[in-house]
């Protein structure tokens, strides 16, 4: 298990307060390993934007009409390849090859890969790595840089011993970025992470969660509360108190916001030779549910399904209920599902409601809230605060704190609530606190070789009157819009042009 809270522990040296993972790729040889020397020489940010490579783009088509036109660092010194000679893999960021000779070079009209037409949208198209057999099932679409500003990194679990959870380090490679875009709306309020993570280890790693560790600090640090929407995926913070803080110049004061994240684009499900069909979808590519709740009862079944314009075609098909909030199901395309928001729990940094909801210390820890269960080795329970000390009525769940979002009841694997359906941080008459969150999405297999590609969003919103709640009620309707943003594969969609005005007098 590899973690990171950002030395959160109580002391240094303590579990809790060290580091899991470490700059730089990793070797392609079985042993992914890596030296200090190399950790160091990878410890940087590599910023590149949009525009710039725009700019670049139109020099090259036409060269006489940029005189004096230098390519800038960015473009330059982009990573491009790793170091052969310490057996990495010798791709590393991703590249437009214009001549397809497998080398970067710029002035060959080279540059960092912007998908620029959105050709790539929903493509198969192998990366570099996965033609030439170092890895397995590296797709483009989800490699490419993304945003209209990005940074990018490469990161490990193997650099060192792992000294925030304690757990036997992986071989994980993950390339990283973070992006944003340029809109003059709430879009541009958010921000953006990708996640290409590639297992360099010869483990085959089954029951593989990937989550956000999430410490808002929303203003004002110790009033704040947390909540889930389970039809959206969507783990969000929102204030306490109908005002955050107490006059400092940093809190957000009257009308705070919420702030929350999002698996707009989680790890890749598991295959199983079947398009899913969708829970929501118009039934026209493949087959939908049309938000019918048996979804839940009929979770890995198969069922003989209706689809098309009209109804006229039909099939047997695999049923998973992750369609509730996960992406790709029923569009006509097999093994191309992805998971939303499969966990959501909280904990509280001081003053918890009970010794079973801390800060998680050790890497069975940290495992057991990827999957709901609490520090006493207890699955959390509906109601109260999810554990029986604390109110909780059930039955076992996986979502805490929805609201009336699990309309399907899924968190609880169809059955109904023991007690009110209607859970939030109020119901449960909780003091406002320094809240964090864990919001896991999988089991998902990784196989030696093997990639998975993760992005996940978070959105801003700030309601100007209601209250904290009514901030909440905003952020959905902003997720929502961040989600087709997703499901256009990041093609920033503009408004009609504004009619032409004459005006006679």
């Amino acid at each position: 298990l590899a973690a990171l809270r950002y030395r959160q522990g109580p002391n240094v040296g303590s579990p809790g307060s060290g580091n899991d993972f470490w700059p730089g790729p990793l070797t392609i040889d079985g042993t992914a390993a890596i030296s200090e020397a190399e950790c160091a020489a990878r410890d940087k940010l590599y910023a590149i934007s949009r525009s710039e490579i725009d700019e670049f783009v139109a020099w090259w088509d036409n060269k006489a009409a940029y005189p004096g036109y230098q390519i800038p660092n960015s473009i330059a010194d982009w990573p491009a390849h790793g170091d052969p000679s310490q057996k990495q893999s010798y791709y590393l960021a991703p590249f437009f090859d214009r001549s397809g000779d497998g080398e970067y070079n710029p002035e060959e009209g080279d540059y960092p890969y912007y998908d620029l037409s959105n050709e790539l949208c929903h493509s198969t198209t192998p990366t570099k790595e996965a033609e030439e057999g170092i890895v397995n099932g590296g797709l483009l679409a989800d490699q490419v840089i993304k945003g209209d500003a990005t940074l990018w990194w490469v990161f490990n679990d193997k650099g060192n011993i792992h000294t925030e959870t304690q757990g036997t380090p992986i071989g994980l490679e993950i390339r990283a970025q973070a992006f944003g875009f340029a809109t003059n709306d709430e879009i541009n309020n958010m921000t953006f992470y990708s996640y290409e993570i590639i297992n360099r280890s010869t483990y085959r790693l089954t029951g593989t969660y990937f989550s956000q560790w999430v410490d808002t600090d929303l203003g004002f640090a110790t009033d704040d509360y947390v909540g889930c929407d389970v039809d959206r995926g969507l783990g969000y913070s929102y204030n306490g108190k109908p005002k955050d803080g107490d006059g400092q110049f940093w809190a957000y004061g009257d009308q705070p916001p919420a702030i929350g994240v999002d698996f707009f684009q989680g790890p890749y499900m598991d295959p199983d030779g079947s398009d899913n069909p969708s829970f929501k979808g118009d039934g026209k590519l493949g087959p939908s549910f049309n938000g019918d709740c048996s979804i839940v009862g009929l979770h890995g079944s198969s069922l003989n399904m209706q689809y098309g314009e009209d109804g006229e075609l039909s099939g047997n098909f695999i049923i998973k209920s992750e369609a509730i909030n996960g992406v790709n199901f029923g569009n006509g395309i097999v093994d191309d599902e992805r998971f939303g928001m499969r966990r959501f729990v909280y904990h509280n940094n001081a003053d918890a409601p009970g010794p079973y909801m801390q800060d998680p210390k050790y890497a069975p820890q940290y495992y057991n809230y990827l999957k709901g269960i609490w520090l006493d080795n207890t699955k959390m329970l509906y109601g109260g605060n999810g554990h029986i000390s604390t109110g909780a009525y059930g039955p076992e769940c996986d979502f805490m704190f929805p609201g009336d979002t699990d309309v399907c009841d899924w968190g609880t694997e169809g059955l109904p609530p023991n007690g009110p359906k209607y859970w939030t941080e109020e119901v449960a008459q909780n003091k406002e606190g320094d809240r964090r969150f864990m919001q896991s999405a999988g089991p998902f297999v990784l196989e030696p070789g093997a990639v998975n590609y993760i992005t996940v969003g978070i959105p801003w919103a700030r309601a100007a009157s209601g209250g904290p709640w009514a901030s909440v009620k905003l952020l959905q309707v902003v997720d929502d819009k961040c989600q087709l943003l997703f499901d256009n594969c990041f093609a920033v969609v503009s408004g009609p042009n504004a009619p032409d005005l004459t005006i006679r007098e």
